[in-house]
């Protein structure tokens, strides 16, 4: 049985990362080596190679507590040593958000604390996240059993404040637990765990999100609004002993419904602790059906396919591990769980190799070897005619040659006339594009958004406040699409060119502008927004601290797609054209370096034998850089880029944007019949 299957296609992914990286790394050491390379080639590398480097998988656990999710995280990292990696004991419970990865600039195994007294203010927690100092930093030797027990079982601790303090510091009347004989309550000691650990899977780029809770998620905006969202894969934990109940259905409509049927999220239903529907009383037939029916109501209640529903037993599979017992692991079914992470992990793969960066990148290299293909081809028939010509004509045939080159290369030189013309033809929308989602007027939307909001501090208020406020970006938003129509017009027209040699609608889709993602975005925001304001009471008695926290994070998330729309845009007007100035940037270099050739070869009265020399010089020269760059180019043929092999939500931008190409041409045929 493979029970390494998540371990391996993790070191797969890291691998070929790294492999890609180091490939267009020797492309670009190649293209500097022969004078081949070129600003705008060099961009697109850099980017292609920051977008290898940056891509990292993450797993949130989502469920309320007693779920087993310390549990399943010590299964899934565990590597040896007969012992569990995190805490897990009865009465223990992650009592704050953690996040479980490796920071290779932590020289240390750290944990790292936010403490709870942070909710008072309305900092984000990412921008805490940029501000050490407000951290608690715990390091040990992970080697060390107890220091390690010691310093992760933090996560768990509470501290007792009074009632008061628990209502300032946003936690509700009714999450508050009984008082003591002094009138204090028991709230979480910290705010936030940061987990960096050296471990095999971590260290590939694997990012686990331990959630303690329904209460959690309400009560950390953040959660909801980007941490939840930027996962790529979510593990919802129910108990197979209770099925799902209130709060798990709540959770799920909340927080996992949208991000599954909207985000394109890989959500995994595991329903936890089996071991606890084994009896030895009962066959195990009859369990097994049990265990089946379970999963199919499951299923029903969740809207979700049965494969996407696992029953298993995370403790049973990490004693099967430990144990090495086979049949333990088995019956466990944790190995299914680890295949269908694999799988998710490869997808994410796919969907890097669908990149346009990728794609642009590859396409350099394959250009420009075939290009140099071509042109050794060219100057071999350059070569057998001079020889075949007597010495005394060798002049006048050289005077032939050069021409011809020159006539080509006066070709191309139009050409990239005409494409710089092209580029600032773009450039001239820019401000047009940039307009709809300045900073300024979205400032001023929010500005409008907490005047209304402070108008009226009730459900309804809050309500007309933020409707309006996306209401207002929505239009920024069917503005900007209407300018970006126009803008792919445009493109569209100058890749179809007659004079263009590299084209093909493929090329032209993958460089269409497309804002699918960051609309995607902020309807998740809205949606959250709506159903944040939802699970309000009509009064906010004591809910002022979390309101303001929300609200602050929510425009911070709103400014953070703006801003990445802002920069998506100027990238797009760089790299736009990449392809055709890359082509030919390329060709009009080659023809330069050789027609130099051939006039010095004028200038310099050598003999017949002494030109053919220099000729053969250059073919050797060419077929130097052709050798170089051919194991490169059949390594990079053997990472497929088909369409087939993206993930659901770049097919969805691709139909998307195949549909944009189809009204673009139907609406110049249009024109043109007129």
């Amino acid at each position: 049985m493979d029970i390494r299957s998540l371990h391996r296609q993790m070191t797969h992914y890291n691998r070929w990362k790294r492999q890609l990286d180091e490939r267009l790394q020797r492309f670009e050491q190649w293209s500097q080596q022969h004078d081949m390379s070129g600003a705008n080639m060099g961009k697109t590398l850099q980017r292609a190679r920051q977008l290898l480097r940056g891509e990292s998988f993450t797993i949130a656990c989502v469920g309320e507590f007693s779920r087993g999710k310390t549990e399943l995280i010590n299964a899934l990292l565990y590597t040896g040593g007969g012992r569990r990696l995190l805490p897990s004991q009865p009465g223990r419970t992650t009592m704050c958000p953690t996040e479980i990865f490796w920071d290779a600039h932590q020289p240390t195994n750290c944990v790292r604390l936010l403490p709870i007294e942070t909710r008072r203010t309305n900092t984000s927690l990412q921008s805490f996240k940029r501000i050490p100092q407000n951290w608690v930093a715990i390091h040990f030797d992970a080697q060390d059993h107890e220091q390690t027990r010691a310093a992760i079982n933090q996560v768990s601790a509470s501290k007792q404040v009074s009632v008061a303090d628990a209502l300032k510091l946003g936690f509700a009347q009714d999450e508050l637990g009984e008082r003591d004989e002094n009138g204090m309550v028991t709230v979480p000691a910290w705010r936030h765990a940061l987990i960096s650990l050296d471990h095999p899977l971590l260290r590939q780029g694997l990012r686990i999100v331990d959630t303690p809770g329904l209460n959690a998620l309400g009560n950390e905006p953040e959660l909801t609004l980007k941490t939840l969202p930027d996962a790529q894969a979510i593990l919802f934990l129910l108990g197979a002993d209770a099925g799902v109940t209130a709060s798990d259905m709540e959770i799920w409509r909340e927080h996992i419904q949208v991000l599954r049927d909207n985000n394109c999220t890989a959500v995994i239903a595991l329903l936890n602790k089996i071991d606890s529907l084994w009896d030895d009383l009962t066959p195990a037939q009859e369990i097994e059906a049990n265990v089946n029916q379970l999963r199919q109501l499951t299923a029903r209640q969740l809207n979700l396919s049965p494969e996407h529903v696992v029953a298993l037993s995370a403790k049973q599979g990490l004693l099967g591990k430990v144990g090495r017992n086979q049949a333990q692991l088995a019956r466990s079914n944790f190995p299914q769980l680890e295949r269908m992470l694999a799988e998710c992990v490869m997808r994410n793969q796919q969907q890097i190799i669908g990149h346009r960066l990728i794609g642009d990148s590859y396409a350099m290299v394959i250009n420009a070897r075939n290009s140099l293909q071509r042109r050794l081809t060219d100057c071999e028939k350059e070569l057998e005619e001079l020889r075949t010509v007597a010495p005394e004509a060798a002049g006048e045939k050289l005077t032939e040659l050069r021409d011809t080159i020159r006539r080509t290369h006066h070709e191309y030189h139009k050409q990239a006339l005409s494409l710089r013309t092209s580029q600032r033809l773009l450039e001239s929308q820019k401000l047009s594009l940039l307009g709809p989602i300045s900073s300024g007027l979205l400032e001023q939307q929010i500005a409008e958004a907490h005047a209304n909001l402070a108008q009226s501090w009730t459900t309804v208020g809050l309500a007309r406040a933020i409707g309006k406020f996306f209401d207002d970006v929505d239009s920024n938003l069917r503005h900007l699409e209407r300018e970006i129509e126009r803008c792919n017009r445009v493109l569209t027209s100058i890749y179809e060119r007659p004079e263009q040699t590299v084209t093909g609608d493929d090329l032209i889709m993958r460089h269409l502008l497309k804002i699918q993602k960051q609309r995607r975005q902020l309807r998740q925001l809205h949606t959250r927004a709506d159903d944040f304001r939802k699970s309000l009471s009509a009064v906010f008695t004591h809910k002022g601290a979390l309101i303001s926290r929300f609200i602050n994070t929510l425009v911070q998330e709103v400014r953070a797609v703006y801003v990445d729309l802002n920069q998506h845009i100027h990238h797009w007007m760089q790299e736009a054209l990449a392809p055709l100035f890359h082509h030919n940037q390329y060709q009009k270099q080659l023809l330069e370096h050789h027609m130099l050739r051939l006039t010095q070869l004028q200038t310099q009265r050598n003999s017949h034998s002494e030109q053919l020399e220099v000729l053969q010089t250059n073919i050797y020269q060419l077929q130097t850089a052709l050798g170089n760059i051919e194991p490169l180019y059949k390594e990079l043929l053997t990472t497929p880029l088909e369409p087939e092999l993206m993930a659901d939500v770049e097919q969805k931008e691709s139909i998307t944007a195949g549909a944009q190409v189809v009204s673009i041409k139907q609406g110049r045929q249009s024109l043109r019949g007129n």
